[in-house]
């Protein structure tokens, strides 16, 4: 698995140096989770998160999060891939791989996570507000999690160039 993440973080060094532009982005975001398999959200959760396009299917990641209920804070850090159409701004579906960090670790302890996420905007008139699920598994713990959310993007989409796209 290390060389995995060792040959993803090259890829994702490289992936400027072939990017047209950079898009960074920043979102407020309120979700259900579920750790395993319990049948209800095992918390509620308000997060932040920011990406970094490095090319169109290469993104560098984080988020951070405070569960309401068992007063943690969690946070992830890492790199997703693009493996729907990277152009459609609306729906996309992204594999990828995030180191996990936790200031409860019995809950989630710190490790590599591979993660599988969709994001969906289902009014384009409101271009700043999506759903999205994100699915991950801890490779030291055997630890599965589910989150499904709503997030508020409150930057632009932002190039290098410093130009704003719709």
């Amino acid at each position: 698995m290390k060389k995995v993440c060792i040959a993803a973080l090259l890829l994702a060094l490289a992936a400027p140096a072939l990017a047209d532009e950079i898009v960074y982005q920043a979102a407020l975001g309120a979700s259900a989770i579920w750790f395993d398999n319990n049948a209800r959200p095992s918390d509620v959760e308000g997060s932040v998160h920011g990406s970094a396009s490095l090319s169109p299917h290469i993104s560098g990641v984080a988020s951070a999060a405070f569960g309401f209920d068992h007063s943690y804070v969690r946070g992830a850090a890492g790199l997703r891939f693009t493996v729907s159409d990277a152009l459609n701004r609306n729906f996309g579906i992204a594999v990828g791989i995030e180191r996990q960090m936790s200031s409860e670790p019995a809950l989630r302890p710190e490790e590599w996570a591979p993660d599988v996420s969709l994001g969906w905007r289902p009014w384009p008139s409101s271009p700043r507000v999506s759903l999205n699920a994100i699915s991950t598994y801890g490779l030291d713990s055997g630890l599965a999690t589910v989150s499904v959310g709503i997030r508020y993007k409150f930057t632009g989409e932002y190039a290098e160039e410093g130009t704003v796209t719709p």
